[in-house]
């Protein structure tokens, strides 16, 4: 379980007599690294446009960020356990519409629809669990299956066309906009604060990590990977299930459409790698991926306000994938050497 904390490989290090220096140090914790290319990025676009450091445009992007940066703080959790998710967009869409269904076609009231609807969300996330723990299936393949699953339910309930009008109160947290950001984006920054809080300081913190860093060594030591892994799966789904909640709260006409969530795993994977999560399980924090979803929100916007054609969002997102996976490949190396 050397893969624990990185406090412990850096006391590795000093007693082989490899005392890491600045840059070293830099390379290995990828979350403080990733403030260097956030200023340059920044920089470059704000020389491109002076638009880009306006406060209408900070506003945005901290809204953006919030649904991506949502769920990346139950993938955080599931990575470092060693799995991905794969099916978040799908949860996000499926909850959405169940619970518009709920509301529009069964007549039930909000808070019991929201309530069936996050049950749901949490089935999902037992079912990904049971088919990658308990079935065996690489939790990619698993999960990817789950997302045809999801979205194929999303769209049988509502025929391709979203569920509408709603009760006037799913709108109440969607309406909210303190300092002018909104409701989810703060969500967002308390999770961070309680999953860093759970990952640094916890028991529970030090079983993800030791299961995503060594499975066999931690059940030989008495952990239960396979719940630790169930909870990391049932909260992602949970995650997602209140983003896509808050999506529909948020939207001109409070709906349920199936449309919701589409290619946000992207956004969601892209964040949390590029924020330190390694692809080997083990290692990452929650601020980390904070940073690494705001730095993928401001290439996105950034490639916009300075004029670039919206269409190399994607490539840029594909290219920054690439590098952080890249990095955390050689890093993890340069560990087994």
């Amino acid at each position: 379980m050397g893969r624990m904390y990185a406090p412990a490989e850096r006391k590795q290090d000093t007693a082989a007599g490899r005392e890491p220096g600045f840059f070293r140090m830099l390379f290995m914790r990828q979350e403080i690294a990733i403030l260097i290319p956030f200023v340059l990025i920044t920089l470059f676009f704000y020389w491109r446009n002076a638009a880009m450091l306006s406060p209408l445009s900070i506003s945005t992007t901290l809204r953006t960020m919030s649904f991506p940066g949502l769920i990346g703080m139950g993938m955080v959790l599931l990575m470092i356990s060693g799995e991905i998710d794969l099916s978040t967009g799908a949860v996000i869409s499926l909850t959405a519409v169940f619970a518009a269904w709920l509301m529009k076609t069964m007549a039930l009231p909000v808070s019991l629809s929201v309530l069936l609807a996050l049950v749901l969300a949490l089935l999902v996330g037992l079912g990904n669990a049971w088919l990658t723990v308990k079935v065996g299936l690489n939790s990619i393949i698993a999960t990817m299956g789950m997302q045809f699953v999801a979205r194929g339910v999303s769209y049988s309930f509502t025929s391709g066309v979203p569920i509408y009008p709603l009760p006037e109160s799913v709108a109440i947290l969607g309406n909210l906009r303190p300092l002018g950001l909104s409701f989810t984006f703060f969500l967002m920054l308390a999770l961070v604060v309680v999953i860093q809080i759970v990952l640094n300081q916890t028991r529970w913190g030090a079983l993800i990590y030791a299961t995503g860093g060594n499975r066999m060594a931690a059940e030989m030591c008495g952990i239960n990977t396979g719940r630790v892994k169930t909870v990391c799966f049932m909260l992602t789904s949970f995650f997602a299930g209140i983003a896509g909640l808050l999506t529909m709260s948020q939207m001109p006409i409070p709906s349920g459409d199936p449309i919701f969530g589409r290619n946000i795993e992207l956004d969601i994977i892209v964040g949390v790698v590029v924020g330190g999560v390694s692809l080997f399980g083990g290692r990452g924090s929650a601020i980390g991926t904070l940073l690494g979803v705001l730095l993928m929100q401001v290439v996105r916007s950034g490639l916009v306000i300075a004029g670039f054609d919206a269409y190399w969002q994607i490539p840029a997102l594909g290219a920054l994938l690439m590098a952080a996976a890249s990095v955390d490949v050689i890093r993890n190396r340069s560990r087994e050497r």
